[in-house]
């Protein structure tokens, strides 16, 4: 735009037209920078409309000529002076700008500097284009000046609306961050997550194209760190639309929308800072069975969380462990922690105000502390759900996400053995065939209610070495049976206690008849010693063959 287009908005006046006469109007203007420094040289580029409330000229009376000098050396397009200050244009600044041939525009005291930057803003790139780089730049200046907790509502409905399209914040577990009406289905925002997880794994460039239910998606990293480093944690922008025909300047805007989220999410990761520290703070005495030091820790944690001395009544808690297993390294698995339980699907909508996460150990392992509200539980179930999702998308080969949760507590000696228990659940989800997981899967989950659901649930808590000895010490005989005599004993002994001892069932499952079954469980009985009508012998057997 030209600077005769700024004038015709009437936002300013013009008081000088600088020595070029009507031709200084048509200067280009590039942008607006509102600056109230003595020395302005380093905060003006060609093209700029210098904006200022000349707080600068009270201070320094003698200052104008240098002023002027160098907005003319940085090749300024003009200044707009604010009457507020002084309820005019001093003359002496009108005067440096007629010696220096700047066009001098007045600006009212009724007249915010922000209105003619948004003005410039729209002007600048085009009517529609414009009014989105508007908008972004007056969020950028709110964002600046102060962070509202509907930071990332308010930016999708200023942008997007503009656009005429849908769009949604989303955390790599499907946790819709923010979005425009009507909301994504869950099912829909898991599924994006894990379409955007698996794009980045990959190192596909953004943004990935995708469709869902027949609806088409652009998806747009939100950078929390480098890319190779980050990407399992990132959120990401979700718009429906295909970026594929897109002009650059909507890809340009969409990604400057999502740098502004990543601005929104570093400043919520800060919130939760004082509550990490506090969880640490109670991580030490509990490990180290230090009683009063952990009852007192549990009390300041929760005063932080609630920020008030206490929840209200006496506080439950229920821990809740992690652990990232990878070649690579265990870092992020804190964030991929906070990311599960902030799932609406796990605590509800507050859970930002009621978990505190931090690291232990070797920082592959990460502890969450769950301030419970009234009757209730995190269950292992929903934990499951969240973290098996889209969360395996993002993991690479070799790598294994398990999560232990424990018993909810009241009291701090209770909130040490819970802990305890939360690490065995978790030793328990990393085995491959884990209660509740899949043996394929790459994220496990074990909680009270699974570790009590079968004995066998407890094996994965004795040392791989003694389960070893034990599987071979027992099943030996019947695989060496078998190589020698090309039988199937051990087969058969899996069968027969997985149709629980019905010879006619397990007959029918290996088609044989039930004397030659007979014949195979005697064989079984007399090379181990063991007895298979005696409950002990059938569990011992259960267990070999759960850790052969």
């Amino acid at each position: 735009m030209q600077l005769r287009d700024v004038i015709s908005s009437r936002l300013l006046r013009l008081l000088d037209d600088g020595r070029d006469g009507h031709d200084a109007l048509d200067r280009p203007v590039h942008r607006t920078v509102t600056i109230d420094l003595p020395d302005p040289r380093r905060f003006v580029s060609p093209g700029d409309l210098v904006l200022t409330g000349l707080t600068w000229l009270r201070q320094d009376p003698e200052r104008p000529d240098a002023f002027v000098r160098i907005l003319v050396e940085a090749g300024a397009a003009a200044l707009g002076a604010g009457e507020a200050e002084f309820g005019h244009v001093p003359v002496t600044l009108e005067e440096a700008c007629t010696r220096h041939g700047l066009p001098l525009l007045a600006i009212g005291v009724d007249v915010p500097f922000t209105s003619v930057a948004e003005f410039v803003a729209r002007r600048q790139a085009g009517a529609r284009v414009g009014n989105l780089a508007a908008l972004v730049d007056r969020h950028r200046r709110l964002t600046a000046a102060e962070r509202t907790g509907g930071g990332a509502e308010a930016l999708l409905e200023m942008l997007l609306s503009e656009l005429d399209l849908r769009a949604h914040v989303l955390s790599p577990t499907g946790r819709i961050v923010a979005g425009t009406r009507p909301a994504l289905t869950e099912e829909t925002a898991t599924a994006l997550a894990g379409r955007f997880l698996a794009a980045e794994r990959a190192g596909r460039r953004a943004p990935h194209r995708t469709t869902v239910r027949t609806v088409s998606y652009s998806l747009f990293p939100v950078r929390s760190g480098p890319a190779a480093a980050a990407a399992r944690t990132d959120w990401l922008v979700a718009v429906e639309a295909d970026s594929g025909d897109w002009p650059g300047e909507h890809i340009d805007l969409v990604e400057r929308l999502a740098a502004l989220m990543a601005v929104e999410r570093a400043g919520r990761h800060a919130d939760r800072a004082p509550g990490r520290r506090a969880a640490g703070r109670l991580l030490g005495p509990l490990e180290s069975s230090a009683g009063g030091a952990a009852a007192e820790a549990a009390a300041r944690l929760a005063t932080t969380l609630t920020g008030k001395n206490g929840p209200g009544s006496e506080p439950r808690w229920q821990p809740v462990t992690a652990r990232l297993d990878t070649p690579a390294g265990g870092a992020h698995v804190r964030d991929l922690l906070e990311e599960v339980l902030l799932h609406p699907h796990c605590l509800g909508p507050d859970a930002a105000h009621r978990i505190a996460v931090t690291t232990a150990g070797d920082a592959r392992e990460a502890v969450a502390f769950v301030l419970l509200a009234p009757d209730e539980e995190l269950t292992s179930e929903a934990v499951r759900h969240v973290a098996g999702g889209a969360l395996p998308l993002a993991l690479r080969d070799g790598e294994r996400l398990t999560l232990g949760l424990g018993d909810p507590v009241r009291d701090a000696a209770d909130l040490r053995h819970a802990l305890a228990e939360a690490r065995h659940a978790r030793v328990a989800a990393a085995a491959p065939d884990a209660p509740g997981t899949e043996p394929v899967s790459s994220v496990g989950v074990c909680g009270p209610a699974d570790m009590a659901s079968h004995v066998m649930s407890l094996l994965p808590l004795i040392p791989a070495e003694v389960r070893r000895a034990f599987s071979r010490r027992l099943l030996s005989p019947l695989h060496e049976y078998d190589r020698r005599h090309h039988s199937d004993l051990v087969t058969t002994l899996r069968a027969f206690l997985d149709h629980d001892g019905s010879w006619a069932r397990c007959g029918e499952a290996l088609h044989l008849h039930v004397n030659s079954l007979r014949y195979r469980i005697s064989r079984i009985e007399s090379l181990t010693g063991r007895n298979l009508t005696r409950l002990e012998d059938k569990m011992d057997f259960a267990a070999a063959l759960r850790m052969h």
